[in-house]
């Protein structure tokens, strides 16, 4: 029990060491072999030698948080010495090895950047490289941690379970005899993780997987990490799930451990309702009404009207704006006058992605009509066109804002936005419904 308790004020020591990763300390007590710069999936050999009975590994990501660390007994002669493999999509930058006990300890930090994953063969000595994986690690779950394995990342809270466990992570070679629902495809390798103690944990662990999200899309499947009831032979999602795109990575929060995967799942396609407009038929912009709608970014009112000659407010059109061009939701700016707004997270969203401005910083005026050269402005940040100082010219070119011109040159070069038949734009004049339909849809046309 005496040991035990040494070991884990070692590791809560060590733990909360914060070692600069310019620093490299010295120790007579550990020595440890320089590692050279590596990129994402390479493995990491941590070696050298030491007095001390037992020692403990630890890496450190470049944001200071724990990437792996164990407790390692060396030979009779001294030596240690473990191999960790980086995951495909580690985080870049610089990693600090520290090695030792308590606060003897010596670091190294190493570089870690991004893979070339493009394979090809070199003149006459062309072969594959085998990367060495590690898969097996003790975790001292009373301290908690995070620890990648096998390309799975498991993170443990601070009392997860009362004992220290070996946990160990393997990938299925063939998982074409699980179960499967129609609706959903297998999107990542399957991982079976296990421990060698019995139980359930007392607090949840985060577990994260890479997957592979080529040729899937949002719109048509949701991804998910779940773990397979083996009992049901049913695939459960994990609880708290949160997904990086960019690092192609899904995580969730579950009490146990089984075999793990990460699930697109096929949305159902909503049926097209049917258009049954009353005032649209016959209007110069029928067609690009209903496409609009079928695109589900506007809809008639429930007298199924769609009023198209009528005027359409600052938040209407954002609203429209945001579904049409399918930006995802952010917190963004909240005006005093939009923070009960219905149409509240619309407004952030684009003024978190530069698309809107308030008329000062407190206010937006959500329901005041939407002018031409406002329109003008919001469509071409929307569509991230290149502003353009020259235009096509109107009979009323001057009454256009100083702070529109160049939106309305650039709106105007493209098409997007049109004069009268008496040649005026009409600049602070406010766009119709129609009007505003016929704008998007042509920004969203440029897009494609």
């Amino acid at each position: 029990m005496k040991i035990r308790l040494f070991k884990m004020m070692i590791i809560a020591a060590l733990l909360l060491v914060s070692i600069p990763v310019s620093v490299m300390a010295e120790s007579a007590n550990v020595s440890l072999k320089d590692i050279t710069d590596k990129v994402q999936g390479n493995s990491v050999t941590v070696e050298g030698k030491t007095s001390f009975e037992e020692i403990l590994i630890k890496i450190l990501r470049p944001n200071n948080t724990v990437f792996y660390y164990d407790l390692v007994l060396p030979d009779s002669s001294g030596n240690y010495s473990t191999t960790i493999t980086l995951p495909s999509n580690a985080d870049l930058g610089t990693y600090t090895v520290v090695v030792g006990k308590g606060a003897d300890v010596v670091t190294d930090p190493f570089k870690v950047s991004a893979s070339n994953s493009g394979s090809g063969t070199g003149g006459g000595g062309g072969g594959v490289i085998t990367v060495p994986t590690t898969n097996t690690a003790t975790i001292q779950v009373s301290i908690g941690g995070t620890v990648t394995l096998n390309g799975a990342t498991i993170s443990f809270p601070a009392g997860a379970l009362g004992s220290d466990i070996k946990v160990t992570v393997d990938k299925l070679t063939d998982a074409s005899k699980l179960p499967m629902d129609i609706l959903q495809k297998l999107i990542s390798d399957v991982f079976e993780i296990t421990k060698d103690k019995e139980g359930l944990f007392q607090k949840t662990v985060t577990i994260t997987l890479p997957f592979d999200k080529s040729d899937l899309s949002l719109e048509k499947f949701d991804f998910k990490l779940y773990w397979l009831n083996e009992t049901t032979g049913k695939w459960i999602p994990l609880d708290n799930q949160q997904i990086d795109l960019n690092k192609g990575v899904v995580s969730g929060t579950v009490n146990h451990f089984t075999k793990f995967a990460v699930l697109a799942t096929e949305k159902e396609q909503p049926v097209e309702p049917e258009l049954a407009l009353t005032d649209i038929k016959g209007h110069w912009a029928e067609a690009n009404i209903v496409e609009l709608i079928k695109l589900g970014a506007i809809s008639g009112y429930p007298d199924h009207t769609f009023k198209p000659n009528n005027k359409i407010t600052r938040a209407e059109f954002v609203s429209v704006l945001v579904k049409a061009f399918n930006i995802e939701p952010k917190d963004g700016k909240v005006y005093a006058d939009t923070a009960n707004h219905w149409a509240k997270t619309a407004i952030s969203t684009a003024a978190e992605q530069g698309i809107v401005n308030g008329f000062s910083e407190t206010t937006f005026g959500p329901n005041e009509p939407i002018t031409r050269e406002q329109m003008a402005a919001m469509i071409v940040k929307a569509a991230k066109l290149p502003l353009v100082t020259e235009g096509k010219t109107f009979t009323d070119s001057s009454d256009i804002s100083a702070w529109a011109t160049s939106s309305v040159a650039t709106a105007s070069s493209k098409g997007l936005i049109g004069g009268y038949e008496n040649g005026s734009l009409k600049p602070k004049g406010n766009a119709t419904r129609a009007e505003a339909v016929t704008v998007i849809l042509k920004a969203i046309s440029i897009n494609k």
